[in-house]
């Protein structure tokens, strides 16, 4: 029979202990959270039940919302605040009184909760009309007591009241607004009714065998739900809010009962769920009993499998660090298992590859040294010859003296002087103050050779001089002016300026030489690859990279001016 662990991917292999492992944690959970946190299991039942209290409480919301904003529009009405201004005859009145009643049915009709409007104004019509709207005198609501909330007020909900309609007695929650004639002085009242079963289904959501209750702020009964006392729940309810914050949302275990309430944004009503708490707890017993044994059961099998796994699983690491601690340069190959073919195998492999990799990379290290050694031998085997040449120079300049060749001697001192200035001890970067020195020196040789037919000016402050510069920058641009842009010129003049902006350097070398245009430009390149110059080109991208640039400008007949950008640099 084939080991598992060698032929099949270790997380196959460990599939169904990890599964079994979550489900040992799982229950171990919940049996401990049921046998030592009930108040765990009461915050979740709180939490669950309050969920559903605030999506209940944000329809009741919105339903009192359109009742508030409907009086608004009803005391508002323009053909109301018509009726109101003073007295008309009877057909004036029955005309206004046809088209309030038509608006304010087009308004109930798009609000269904809204059941009746009762309007009360000083004087209503003599024509007791039956329907929705009806109209009442206004000295008749101080003898009511559920208006009696508007006395000091402008607008108020008032509490659950009886009034009569075609159908009998209804029972209703109303909310009734004062009606103010354009100039501010308050000429009646607007009380839109609803009827209680509304708020009762509105309350009862889509769960109809919870014991709920809407009450407001005077704890008086709006709505019920239940099948059980409802007394017996407000008692309760009552006696909590002595004790709790009952102004915001909350839950408390009252005896055998739970008690959650969530009170309604912008309102004072709270609405109330009660729940036995053996009701809770009923379902829980059966399953941590289940659970229990469940436990016991996994707890076994997992105890059997982890011990069989860490067998299984720590063999071929224990191989693996063998080998990796017997690990030498100058041993064979490591002895591992090789009939794994998962992740023990990969790993394996991989381990195989590094051997021969560190191997590799130390024969490579072992030839790189050699070729490093025989590096510095050429280095300083080349530093002889510039000082060789250097001396050379230096003796023919006074053979040159002794012959009294003061061109020639002065010509080779020049010469002595550019070749120390590009020695520079073996260093990239110079001052340009050298820089300028080497420059100068290489312009009075072509002086010397052209005899007077060139001059030159050079105007770069003192200031700037300690800056560093790649050696032999700017000898390239002057002796490609010289070479095709001053040839055959009587007077000849090149300037070399610089100038700075923020942290860069701009130095422009001038000529008023013959020019070119684009295009001679470019098959001068093609022709002699502009060595020179591409060289300069390289050295600046190398050391500044995209802080450095070089441009050129020249017409024919005008001359050429050259741009070189590099950024201000005191260190090398």
């Amino acid at each position: 029979m084939k080991n598992p662990f060698k032929e099949y991917p270790i997380r196959n292999v460990f599939f169904f202990a990890f599964a079994s492992l979550i489900m040992l944690l799982l229950t171990v959970f919940v049996l401990v959270s049921y046998r030592v946190s009930v108040a765990e299991m009461q915050k979740n039942t709180s939490f669950y039940q309050q969920n559903l209290l605030g999506e209940i409480n944000e329809q009741i919301s919105m339903q009192k919302q359109s009742v508030e904003q409907v009086t608004i529009a009803l005391s508002r009405n323009e053909d109301l605040q018509n009726y109101l201004q003073g007295k008309k005859d009877s057909y004036e009145s029955y005309q206004l009184i046809s088209e309030i009643n038509t608006s304010f049915f087009n308004t109930m009709f798009s609000i269904p909760v809204v059941d009746t409007v009762d309007v009360y104004v000083e004087s209503p019509p003599a024509r007791v009309q039956e329907g929705p709207i009806r109209y009442f005198s206004l000295k008749d609501y101080q003898s009511i007591d559920w208006l009696q909330p508007m006395e000091n007020a402008d607008s108020a909900w008032l509490k659950k009241h009886i009034i009569s309609s075609p159908q009998g007695n209804i029972s209703v929650i109303s909310f009734a607004r004062k009606i103010y004639k354009r100039n501010g002085t308050a000429a009646g009242i607007v009380v839109v009714n609803t009827k209680t079963d509304r708020f009762l289904k509105l309350m009862n959501g889509e769960v109809d065998s919870r014991d709920r209750l809407l009450i407001d702020s005077s704890h008086s009964i709006i709505a019920y739900n239940g099948s059980r006392n409802v007394s017996e729940y407000l008692n309760a309810f009552t006696e909590l809010s002595n004790e709790e914050n009952v102004n915001v949302n909350g839950s408390s275990r009252q005896e055998e009962k739970f008690v959650v309430w969530s009170k309604l944004a912008n309102s004072d009503w709270i609405l109330i769920e009660v729940t036995p708490w053996n009701e809770i707890i009923s379902g829980s017993v059966k399953l941590a009993q289940l659970l229990l044994f469940i436990s016991l059961v996994t707890i076994g099998f997992i105890v059997i499998l982890t011990y069989y796994l860490s067998k299984q699983f720590t063999k071929p690491i224990n191989q693996l660090l063998q080998s990796m601690n017997d690990f030498s340069l100058h041993e064979r190959e490591p002895k591992l298992p090789g009939d794994y073919r998962n992740e023990f195998g990969t790993l394996f492999h991989g381990y195989y590859k590094l051997n021969s990799r560190i191997k590799g990379l130390y024969n490579d290290l072992e030839e790189e040294y050699q070729k490093k050694r025989k590096a510095e031998l050429d280095a300083l085997q080349a530093n002889i010859n510039p000082h060789f040449l250097y001396n050379t120079l230096d003796q023919l300049n006074w053979m040159a003296i002794e012959e009294g060749q003061e061109k020639i001697s002065r010509v080779l001192e020049l010469m002595g002087r550019m070749f120390r200035i590009g020695l520079s001890k073996g260093e990239a970067l110079i001052p340009l103050k050298d820089e300028l020195v080497h420059l100068e020196s290489y312009i009075q040789i072509q002086q010397i050779r052209l005899e007077g037919a060139l001059n030159y000016q050079i105007f770069v402050p003192e200031r700037y001089q300690h800056y560093y510069i790649p050696k032999l920058t700017l000898q390239p641009f002057i002796e490609n002016a010289i070479i095709h842009g001053l040839r055959g010129q009587q007077q000849a003049m090149i300037t070399i300026n610089l100038h700075d902006v923020g942290e860069m350097m701009y130095i422009i070398i001038r000529d008023n030489g013959t020019g070119f245009s684009k295009d001679q430009m470019l098959n001068k390149r093609t022709a002699d690859g502009g060595y020179g110059i591409k060289n300069v080109q390289d050295r600046l991208s190398a050391y500044f990279g995209a802080n450095s640039s070089i441009s050129i400008e020249s017409q024919i007949g005008e001359g050429t001016t050259v741009f070189v950008k590099i950024p201000k640099k005191l260190h090398k």
